[in-house]
Order: C-alpha cells, then sequence, then structure tokens
C-alpha cells in the first residue's frame, strides 16, 4: 500500500490463476538421444497415466527412467508384464529427509 492510502478501499488480489493447456509426455532412446513416442495431455491430467502410451515395444533397451509423477502400482505392474525394469524415480517419505542411497538414485 502506498503511503496515505486508505486500508479500507484495499482490495484483495486473487492469486490463484487457473492455467488451461496440454503437457507434453515423450519416450527418448537412452542409447542415441532420439524421441521414440510423444503423447499430449490435458494440464489437469496426470502424468502417470500416460507411462503404457509411451512405451515402445520396438525398444530393444529394457530400462525405464521417469520421475516420480509415473510411480505407481498400475506402472509398476505393466511394467513388470512387459519385462521392463523400473528405474522410476522414488518420492521421499514425508517429514522425513531422503536417505542418500535414494536420493543418489534419483541424480
Amino acid at each position: 500500500m502506498k503511503e496515505g492510502a486508505d486500508p479500507k478501499g484495499f482490495k484483495a488480489v486473487d492469486l490463484a490463476i487457473p492455467m488451461f493447456g496440454y503437457k507434453n509426455h515423450i519416450g527418448i532412446d537412452r542409447t542415441h538421444g532420439l524421441i521414440r513416442t510423444w503423447d499430449a495431455s490435458a494440464a489437469n491430467a496426470h502424468d502417470g497415466a500416460r507411462l503404457p502410451e509411451l512405451i515402445s515395444k520396438q525398444n530393444t533397451g529394457s530400462g525405464v527412467w521417469a520421475d516420480t509423477a509415473y510411480r505407481s502400482k498400475k506402472n509398476e505392474a505393466f511394467l513388470e508384464r512387459g519385462m521392463f525394469k523400473s528405474n522410476i524415480q522414488q518420492r521421499r517419505m514425508p517429514r522425513r529427509p531422503m536417505p542418500e542411497h535414494i536420493a543418489g538414485a534419483n541424480a
């Protein structure tokens, strides 16, 4: 507020601005750095639901790396059925520091 302004005339501002749009999801060949698969979703959709569309059956690599948004029991079971090795990052336990071995694996 400026000096001398009337505090009763102050108007509250809502800082929550809704966002609209899309998110891109890509599957990359780790060896060559090439994009093998691509998908887009609404900005409010959960990332983890897109994992099955991103896994390429033609990929000869068995490891799958992704951030914590893709870790779920359903996705872990999907990877196991497809004989893929899950390297999806792990979340920190609430109100606890992240163990060094997990932080190292996530890096």
